[in-house]
């Protein structure tokens, strides 16, 4: 689901090998996310191209109607041990979120990044957030290996 900075949502598919498993997704960024992204409409599977500059973040997620009542838990404390930044990430339209990002080199220089949602029972599993999109971002703490 790709949520727009003016506050539309399309909501449809990436291309992806396997729905289930996304590390595809991960293992290739640069190719899936260019200047323009290819989403297949959940309605009737038709390609809608997306414009990167245009987009809030992409949400990964298990059911396209969600839970709008639901408060979502922005305290990290169920996550598994990996060797991951937890952020705290402030949307231009003052939406927060909060998860974790991988620690590397390419959460730096990358035009954006994946950040884990922190809640376990968020509808969100994995959400790409473009940097163009940020409005204010804070590290709230790093998650060590437990033997490293």
């Amino acid at each position: 689901m790709v949520h727009l900075e003016g506050g539309q949502i399309v909501k449809g598919f990436l291309p992806v090998e396997d729905p289930k498993d996304l590390q595809s997704v991960l293992e290739r960024p640069r190719q899936n996310f260019q200047e323009t992204i290819t989403v297949f409409s959940s309605e009737d599977r038709s390609p809608v191209q997306v414009d990167l500059s245009s987009i809030k973040a992409m949400f990964f997620v298990n059911s396209f109607t969600g839970n709008s009542e639901r408060n979502n838990l922005r305290y990290y404390i169920h996550g598994p041990e990996v060797g991951a930044i937890w952020v705290e990430v402030q949307f231009k339209d003052d939406e927060i979120m909060e998860g974790t990002v991988h620690n590397s080199i390419h959460h730096l220089i990358a035009d954006g990044f994946f950040l884990h949602p922190s809640d376990p029972g968020s509808n969100n599993r994995l959400v790409y957030i473009p940097k163009s999109a940020i409005k204010d971002y804070r590290v709230l703490g790093v998650r060590t290996l437990a033997n490293g």
